[in-house]
């Protein structure tokens, strides 16, 4: 029998003993125990794992699969009737910070009047991140290197980055993909190289090597993360450059996505001029059902 342990309470007595169906009202939640599952999950409810680096729940790709719990960071949330983010204006003044500990500026979800879970949120002003220069070109790469940097303070938005390659193997530019916010210092850059192609057993018809590893392109100490043996003084180097957005809002959380909302629920931004906040449309509020299975093996 599969353990069952988790966050509590379980609207479901024993749901380790098998096919059980879970019903969930409106922006309504519960955490799956610990175990393997077989689940399906309807169009109106939302399989999602906790994401420790960006601090925020992420939908699961496939959500009728089969998934792996651990009892605390994957959840089932019915999707009808809630709040969510569609853009935000960036406003004229305010201070830099998260939330109101530091900027002193909130978002405030209009009210709910249907009787409702209220929901909250609030914003992030100043600390972009903006693509750092190329001060050396590196050499030796087969593919594009994953890019990291640093994460923003608690309750920050992670910067993301991609590179590309010139023809000869070098780095030839830097793309960010998402600028973050609510850093209070440019972030280090890391370059990890990256196999030319999988490097297990090969598939389909002929024959492969196993790709040499560490991945070949060489990258500059201070831009290596612990462990790469690719490092060398001439290997490419990535420098941080200033933060950007200074004393507008960079970013919007949804903290509670509440419960029960109808149409197009509308926000405001205090203490930053001019900024505004933008919801999507809601769903009509529903109860919607999911069935899930211990996988025995």
């Amino acid at each position: 029998m599969a353990q069952v342990r988790g966050n509590f309470p379980y609207p479901t007595a024993q749901p380790s003993e098998g096919m059980v169906q879970i019903t969930l009202g409106t922006g309504g939640t519960w955490y799956l125990p610990s175990g393997e599952w077989l689940c399906n999950v309807p169009a109106n409810m939302s399989l999602q794992w906790w994401n420790p680096i960006s601090t925020a729940w992420q939908s699961i790709a496939s959500a009728s699969d089969f998934i792996s719990s651990d009892g605390t960071n994957i959840r089932l949330i019915n999707t009808t009737g809630i709040v969510q983010v569609a853009s935000f204006t960036a406003g004229t003044t305010g201070t830099n910070g998260i939330g109101t500990a530091g900027s002193g500026v909130l978002a405030i979800i209009a009210s709910n009047t249907t009787g409702g879970v209220q929901a909250t949120g609030y914003v992030i002003v100043g600390g972009s991140v903006a693509a750092p220069t190329i001060t050396q070109a590196g050499s030796g790469f087969l593919v594009p290197p994953l890019l990291c940097c640093d994460p923003p303070p608690t309750g920050g938005i992670q910067a993301t980055a991609v590179a590309a390659l010139s023809a000869t193997g070098t780095i030839a530019s830097v793309t960010i993909v998402t600028a973050g916010a609510g850093y209070a210092v440019a972030p280090n850059w890391y370059v990890i190289p990256q196999p030319a192609y999988y490097t297990g057993g090969p598939s389909g018809g002929g024959t492969f090597a196993a790709a040499a590893f560490p991945p070949p392109g060489l990258v500059y100490p201070t831009n290596a993360v612990p462990g790469n043996q690719n490092t060398s003084a001439v290997g490419v180097q990535l420098t941080s450059t200033a933060l950007t957005g200074s004393a507008t809002v960079t970013g919007v959380v949804i903290v509670n996505n509440g419960s029960g909302y109808t149409g197009t629920p509308t926000g405001t931004i205090t203490g930053v001029g001019a900024a505004t906040v933008t919801m999507s449309a809601v769903t009509a509020a529903a109860n919607a059902t999911a069935a899930f299975q211990p996988r025995v093996q």
